[in-house]
C-alpha cells in the first residue's frame, strides 16, 4: 500500500490550503473571476463563527497576495473587532504587510483612520519577542537596556499587545509580567522581579504614593513570579477598586482572595492586612475584612 501523508489535524487549515489550491487552478485556467464565489461557499459551509473568520482571513491573505489587494485589504478590515485573538492579531501582520508594498491602496481599502500599529517595524518586534523568551533575568535585563528601553512607550506597549494577540492567550501571563515590569519602570522592576520581598516593598511605597498602577504591577508580580497567590491578588484588588473607584469589590476577585486566604500564612495575611489599613478608606473595607479572617483575634 503506497504512503499516504498524514491529514491536517487543523480542518480549517485544510480548507483554506485546499480553497487555495482550486483558486490558483481557476486563475490558471482564465476563470478567475470565480475565485470570489469559491470561497465565499466555502466559508458559508462552516457552522460556527471561530472558524469562518479564519477561513476569512486566508480569503483575505489570499486576495491581497494574489492580485485584488483592495478587495482582500476589506476583508481584513472587515475582521477588525473579531472575537477570535489570533484572527484580529493576524489582520494586524496582514495589513502591515501591504501598507509597505501599497500604502495608497491600504489606506483607501481600510475605511477608517489606520491604526498606529501599521507602522510597526519587524525588527522592533523581533527585539520585544526576543526580550519576552529570554532564559533569565539577567538576560531579559541585558536585552531591556540594549533594545527595549529605546523604544517608545506606545509602540511597545501596541508590540506587548500584538504578540499576546497571536499566541491566543498562551503568553498572556508572560506579557502581564513584561507590562508590569514596564509599569514599575527598568530597575526597581527587575528588583521586584528577582525577589518577592522587593516587590512587597515596593507595592508599600506605591500605596504611600497613592500609585494604582505601580501597586497592580506589585501584585502581578507577586502572583505570576513569586507564587504569592494571596497577598498579589490584595494588592491587585485593592488597586484597581481604587483606581476604578469603586466600593464593590469584583466577586470572582472576592472569591479568589477568600480562598487563597484560608491557606496562606498568617504573617503574609498580616502584611496585607497592613497594606490595606493604610490605604484606608470604604472602598477596600471588604478587602480588609476578606483579608482578615484567620488572624488572631489580638491582630492589628
Amino acid at each position: 500500500m503506497a504512503d499516504t501523508a498524514d491529514p491536517d489535524p487543523n480542518p480549517v487549515r485544510a480548507l483554506a490550503a485546499a480553497a487555495g489550491n482550486r483558486a490558483n487552478d481557476l486563475a490558471a485556467a482564465g476563470r478567475a473571476g470565480e475565485i470570489p464565489a469559491l470561497w465565499e461557499e466555502a466559508i458559508a459551509g462552516l457552522e460556527d463563527e471561530e472558524s469562518r473568520a479564519r477561513l476569512t482571513l486566508a480569503y483575505a491573505w489570499y486576495q491581497a497576495l494574489h492580485g485584488a489587494v483592495e478587495h482582500g485589504v476589506r476583508l481584513a478590515a472587515g475582521l477588525r473587532e473579531c472575537g477570535v485573538r489570533q484572527v484580529r492579531g493576524q489582520v494586524r501582520v496582514l495589513i502591515r504587510n501591504r501598507w509597505r508594498a501599497e500604502p495608497e491602496v491600504v489606506r483607501r481599502s481600510w475605511g477608517a483612520e489606520l491604526p498606529a500599529w501599521v507602522l510597526l517595524s519587524d525588527e522592533d518586534i523581533s527585539g520585544v519577542a526576543k526580550w519576552m523568551s529570554a532564559s533569565s533575568w539577567d538576560e531579559s535585563k541585558a536585552c531591556f537596556r540594549a533594545e527595549i528601553s529605546a523604544l517608545k512607550p506606545q509602540d511597545l506597549a501596541m508590540i506587548l499587545e500584538e504578540i499576546a494577540l497571536g499566541a491566543d492567550g498562551a503568553l498572556d501571563a508572560r506579557v502581564a509580567v513584561h507590562r508590569a515590569l514596564l509599569a514599575l519602570g527598568g530597575e526597581a522592576g527587575y528588583a521586584c522581579l528577582r525577589d518577592g520581598d522587593a516587590a512587597a516593598g515596593a507595592a508599600g511605597t506605591a500605596i504611600a504614593r497613592r500609585d494604582w498602577v505601580a501597586l497592580r504591577a506589585c501584585g502581578t508580580i507577586e502572583v505570576m513570579v513569586h507564587g504569592r497567590r494571596f497577598l498579589g491578588a490584595v494588592h491587585v484588588a485593592a488597586a484597581e477598586v481604587m483606581a476604578g473607584g469603586d466600593v464593590a469589590l469584583n466577586t470572582v476577585m472576592a472569591e479568589r482572595i477568600r480562598t487563597t486566604a484560608r491557606r496562606v500564612e498568617a504573617a503574609e495575611r498580616e502584611l496585607a492586612v497592613n497594606d490595606l489599613e493604610a490605604i484606608g478608606g470604604q472602598a477596600v473595607t471588604s478587602l480588609v475584612a476578606l483579608a482578615r479572617d484567620g488572624l488572631p483575634a489580638d491582630s492589628g
